[in-house]
């Protein structure tokens, strides 16, 4: 019945869409939006990165990654570095990146933890596995 219906989707959409929506109002904050935001946090963690490397972990388009690269480099958050090949354009966070990635991460901490207040923790791991089963069926199909 739950997947006849469709409301598996329905509900992912719209808790998709909402959450989205809420984390901006945050990042808003610190003057990102969680597109910039999920390059930085690429970058923190992953270290300097192609454009191919970000658009393949985030799954969108280069194109659509270069849009926000390029705001980004145009706040002094991220710089180019050379690459080993001329033709490839590496990127990393500047002194201000790492600034904004702290006031970002701080934001978006105290999101989570508003957002999972009263969820078991149980129900937190339960919930964080079957996202990471689900990501990667669809990876797989």
């Amino acid at each position: 019945m739950f997947l006849r219906n469709g409301l598996f989707f329905h509900h992912n959409l719209q808790f998709s869409r909402t959450f989205t929506k809420k984390l901006n109002e945050q990042l808003a904050k610190v003057d990102l939006f969680h597109s910039q935001w999920m390059i930085i946090y690429y970058l923190k963690q992953y270290g300097s990165s192609t454009m191919v490397e970000i658009s393949n972990y985030l799954d969108v388009e280069k194109p659509t990654v270069t849009r926000t690269v390029n705001r980004l480099e145009e706040r002094k958050l991220i710089e180019q570095i050379p690459g080993k090949d001329k033709r490839e354009r590496r990127i990393q966070l500047t002194d201000l990146g790492e600034k904004t990635y702290l006031k970002a991460r701080k934001a978006v901490e105290e999101f989570e933890l508003n957002l999972m207040d009263g969820l078991p923790e149980e129900d937190r791991i339960a919930m964080l596995r079957t996202l990471k089963f689900l990501k990667e069926k669809l990876q797989q199909s």
